[in-house]
């Protein structure tokens, strides 16, 4: 089963953020970005800012979270830069309560089996009703010891180039770590395994019973 990824991003819970703030001025001034990044869409609000560039990378702030997310993953170093982003924009606003952080992904694959809920779900007449199943989601969720880690399984058929269904198997990814406020240090160090949970889903995914 191939994956392709999608989308990389770091979420850090918080109280007190203030997403006026939120400017590529501020994110470039404190050095957060590079100066000569072009802005492809901005929206400043009192409850919700974000602001997206040409590269893919977005940065959303609310009031109890901030998301860091790179959504052109081939073509950005996300691995190194999206938990220097997040930590640095940390560092810059430390009067904020920050607390438990997520790592995210989302991956899909065109390349699985023709049934590959029957091969996660007990057999049944249920599954071949109306013609049979077309679309469906399976969250699983592990939360005995952190990071927790959450995994949506959803098939869907977008629409592709040509403008007909092209079946696909979506997978969303979260690693959620509870952290206090004052645990900085280990925040920020959780934030840097980005690379290592990307590597860990995928030994996680080719376990699942898709492969054969």
């Amino acid at each position: 089963m191939d994956l392709k990824l999608h989308n990389a991003s770091v979420v850090v819970l918080s109280e007190g953020n203030n997403p006026k703030l939120l400017s590529h001025d501020f994110l470039a001034r404190n050095g957060i970005v590079p100066e000569d990044w072009q802005i492809r869409d901005i929206v400043v609000t009192p409850p919700f800012s974000q602001i997206l560039y040409e590269n893919g990378v977005q940065f959303v702030v609310e009031i109890n979270k901030l998301q860091v997310k790179v959504n052109n993953p081939d073509l950005f170093p996300w691995e190194k830069e999206t938990p220097a982003m997040a930590s640095k924009y940390l560092e810059v606003l430390p009067h904020v309560t920050y607390r438990g952080v997520g790592i995210n992904f989302v991956y899909s694959s065109e390349t699985f089996p023709e049934d590959p809920f029957g091969r996660l779900l007990q057999d049944g007449p249920w599954l071949h009703r109306e013609n049979g199943l077309s679309g469906a989601a399976l969250e699983l969720h592990y939360r005995e010891q952190q990071p927790q880690f959450n995994v949506k399984i959803e098939k869907k058929s977008p629409a592709g180039p040509d403008s007909r269904p092209k079946p696909g198997l979506v997978f969303t990814v979260n690693y959620h770590h509870d952290f206090d406020p004052h645990q900085e240090r280990e925040r920020s160090q959780y934030i840097y395994t980005i690379g290592q949970l990307r590597d860990r889903f995928l030994e996680y995914a080719g376990s699942l019973p898709f492969n054969h």
